[in-house]
């Protein structure tokens, strides 16, 4: 970006953001307290990520571009700590700048990763501010502490997408599309019934100007929303499929600082799962998870809503693997519950599972379910009746483990499963 332009256009946008703060806030200063001491060290965390940033990326290390890159970070900074104190506050201004970033840094030749580079690390330092100055205040929970820090990722994530569309804008043309063409490319690849060869991978990572991590996962959104454009605030190295018959995106190092939290604020309102993380040559089995994933919550078989992830539920994906397999062998192994009236039946099975996995120690299981001790060695006093034992014996602990968890997904405390209507025939002995 020539940076010199920016010092002349980034005053000018300055003045234009503290007018807009100061019409949202009509409050003026902030009181005394953690937000005045916030507004005091802003500076000084704008200076100092402006020298971490030149000292890491020698890119950004030239004089030229010493005032815009401090002015740029000062308005990035000063407006996330003024916005911490004035709910409300419009960034309009704010992403605007930066989308004229983002395009000033795509003509001086320089990658949005580049940019994305210098921006994590302005977060890094504002993380570190913002915990020295916060953590001492008594007046400040642990939790509220912890939603202000929460809020610097998606306040990234915003500047960045506003940098992307500043690219997108200044691409333009044959170019755009060449590179939208490299991506595809790169997208048809990665999901492919065939694990691809490390060098052809990397040649389509290069043309596709796609920095190759070594993790990734996909997220695949329903094919019922109408709104299949880009969500807003995702980083610019989330590789999209969202053309594709089943959308999705493709998440580099999803276990990386911020990446849960973006994930959440850009699909927000949106029916979608996110598949395991995965080395980047098996993308393909992390899509077939997600699917899968996405398929039981919307059927209903899955808890949660919005973004569900797979892996807060590989239990039941194993177990919903084979469902007809699964009920079969649960309604013969789970028989003696019919003995039961109808209504124990959630509570006994319950107390199975927990006593099961809990190494048969009622203490922790009654914890687990919130009842006393003895309500759960009077429970399994009955089912030691009624199962005679069975379920001690360790070649059938996984099996009932899995009966259980199957039963207890497809019932209610009122209800069984509608797979568990009576009792099978006995097995006549021979």
């Amino acid at each position: 970006m020539d940076w010199r332009c920016c010092v002349v256009i980034g005053t000018q946008e300055l003045e234009g953001v503290r007018s807009a703060d100061h019409a949202v806030s009509g409050a003026g200063a902030p009181g005394d307290g953690p937000a005045t001491l916030l507004a005091e060290v802003a500076p000084v965390i704008s200076r100092e990520a402006a020298e971490a940033i030149r000292r890491e990326l020698s890119v950004y290390a030239s004089e030229d571009l010493e005032h815009g890159l401090e002015l740029a970070i000062a308005i990035g900074i000063g407006h996330f700590v003024d916005s911490l104190t004035r709910p409300g506050l419009d960034d309009e201004a704010v992403l605007g700048f930066f989308t004229r970033v983002g395009a000033d840094e795509t003509r001086a030749g320089r990658s949005l990763l580049t940019l994305q580079s210098a921006v994590n690390i302005a977060a890094r330092v504002l993380v570190r501010h913002l915990t020295r100055v916060l953590a001492p205040w008594d007046l400040i929970s642990t939790a509220s502490y912890g939603r202000v820090i929460e809020e610097v990722f998606p306040f990234v994530n915003r500047i960045m997408a506003a940098a992307a569309q500043g690219r997108a804008e200044a691409r333009g043309g044959d170019e755009a599309d060449d590179l939208d063409r490299a991506r595809r490319a790169l997208v048809g690849v990665l999901l492919g019934d065939t694990e691809p060869a490390a060098d052809d991978l990397a040649r389509l990572a290069r043309q596709a100007q796609w920095h190759l991590p070594r993790t990734v996962a996909v997220v695949v959104l329903s094919g019922d929303d109408e709104d299949q454009r880009r969500p807003w605030g995702l980083a610019p190295d989330v590789l999209e499929g969202l053309y594709l018959t089943e959308p999705c995106l493709i998440v580099p190092d999803p276990d990386g600082p911020g990446r849960a939290a973006q994930l959440a604020s850009a699909l927000a309102g949106r029916a979608a799962a996110v598949g395991p993380t995965v080395t980047v040559t098996r993308a393909a089995r992390s899509l077939a998870w997600a699917r899968r994933t996405l398929a039981l919550a919307g059927e209903g078989r899955l808890p949660g809503a919005g973004l569900v992830r797979a892996t807060d539920h590989m239990p039941a994906l194993v177990i919903l693997q084979d469902p007809e397999l699964v009920t079969h062998i649960a309604a013969r192994r789970l028989a003696p519950l019919h003995e039961l009236r109808p209504g124990k039946r959630h509570a006994y099975a319950e107390t199975l599972q927990a006593m099961m996995e809990h190494s048969f120690n009622a203490q922790a299981a009654a914890e687990r379910l919130h009842v006393h001790p003895q309500t759960i060695r009077t429970r399994l006093r009955r089912l030691d009746e009624l199962f005679q034992g069975s379920y001690h014996d360790p070649d059938l602990h996984l099996e009932f483990l899995i009966v259980l968890r199957a039963w207890l997904d497809a019932a209610t405390p009122d209800t069984d499963p509608d797979w568990f209507t009576s009792p099978p025939a006995p097995t006549r002995r021979r």
